[in-house]
């Protein structure tokens, strides 16, 4: 536009309204310089995990839970299998009785293998932040009975004839004896434990990975020995 155009454009303005448009940029430029202001933020660095205390405070952790059964028989006892005079002439009584006894009965027995986490040392846990890396060795796993069955399980139960009842007495020294039975066959046989050792190495590797993945990490994972 010619610059006497221009003038005349200008001129034709009335005063009070140029006013009103002058203030209203100004306002507008204002806000504008306010509000990036604001929306401006120091971008902060993500809060870091303290891994070797959080690992540290979960203390003790069952990893696998192995069940170990046990099967036992109340029944009127065989003359082969009586020991000494008195059995023996029991045998021979209930021989003559018309009618069988027998009860079947199972009982199960709880090993777990599980670690204590405030055996953590602090050499144990390696972070790098940089390479957001996490090399842990966890305390070895430990293996321990967790509880048995309250009451024997009933599978089978045929009393007839002019044969007796099972009685609870009875019951309470069969689950006696199925219980010693058991903890001696776990004691001689290291398989049992070797297995929900096993069991609970693997689960816990796999638990721990994910942690750690999930705290943002790459993780390697091991027991001590």
């Amino acid at each position: 536009m010619p610059k006497r155009l221009f003038m005349k454009a200008f001129a034709a303005v009335p005063k009070n309204r140029f006013t009103k448009a002058f203030a209203a940029v100004l306002l507008a430029a204002s806000g504008a310089l306010v509000f990036g202001g604001c929306s401006h933020k120091e971008v902060q660095e993500p809060e870091r995990i303290d891994v070797y205390q959080e690992l540290r405070d979960v203390s003790k952790l069952q990893l696998a839970r192995m069940t170990v059964g046990k099967v036992g028989t109340i029944a009127d006892p065989e003359f082969d299998k009586a020991k000494g005079f008195m059995e023996k002439a029991e045998a021979v009584f209930d021989k003559m009785k018309i009618g069988t006894r027998i009860g079947v009965y199972s009982y199960d027995t709880y090993l777990s293998a599980y670690i204590d986490l405030s055996e953590l040392r602090p050499e144990d846990v390696r972070v790098d932040d940089q390479t957001m890396t996490a090399k842990v060795t966890l305390p070895p796993i430990k293996v321990e009975y967790d509880g048995r069955d309250i009451e024997l399980r009933e599978e089978h139960y045929r009393v007839s004839g002019l044969r007796s009842q099972i009685t609870p007495a009875e019951r309470a020294s069969l689950k006696e004896q199925m219980n010693r039975e058991v903890k001696r066959e776990i004691a001689s046989d290291k398989g049992f434990r070797d297995r929900v050792r096993e069991s609970g190495r693997q689960k816990g590797i796999s638990y721990f990975e994910n942690l750690l993945r999930n705290w943002g990490y790459e993780p390697t994972v091991t027991f001590r020995q």
